[in-house]
């Protein structure tokens, strides 16, 4: 996939998410009602970005999306590129003000077959991890942080 297109793709489920946690602040809703309204404007129809905007975890949704995006040829449109760099930009800002709900890690389920795993999660807000399940062997869970700035390992 392009990389202008991956970011495209990556701030709109971002945006969305938050958008939909009603987290990160008004920077951060309106670079995402920037990026979307662009999208549609370019597009010319609404249904896959509002897919997305629906369900932003959905791989369904993001896939259309791409392939409409592809199929418009704007898979390397600067313009949305800019945008998407917008979103991305007022996320890491709200992540770096402490802007509640903006740093958190959501994690629903984890289930593995022979083992669950669930390591190394640092987040800036809190951590709600639901159920870690392994059908067979271990399940663990270890290093989590919440309440600190996240690094980079």
């Amino acid at each position: 996939m392009e990389p202008i297109l991956t970011a495209i793709l990556s701030a709109l489920v971002a945006g969305a998410a938050a958008k939909a946690k009603d987290v990160a602040g008004e920077a951060v809703a309106n670079a995402y009602e920037g990026l979307k309204s662009l999208l549609i404007r370019k597009l010319g129809k609404s249904g896959a970005v509002q897919s997305v905007e629906d369900e932003p975890q959905s791989q369904p949704a993001s896939a259309a999306l791409a392939e409409a995006l592809a199929q418009q040829g704007l898979a390397r449109d600067a313009e949305l590129a800019a945008l998407a760099e917008e979103v991305e930009r007022a996320l890491a800002e709200a992540k770096a003000a402490e802007v509640p709900g903006a740093g958190d890690i959501e994690i629903q389920t984890v289930r593995g077959r022979m083992n669950a795993t669930v390591e190394k999660l640092v987040a800036a807000g809190r951590i709600n991890l639901g159920p870690v399940v392994a059908e067979q062997r271990d399940a663990t869970v270890r290093d989590l942080t919440a309440g600190a700035p996240s690094k980079n390992p």
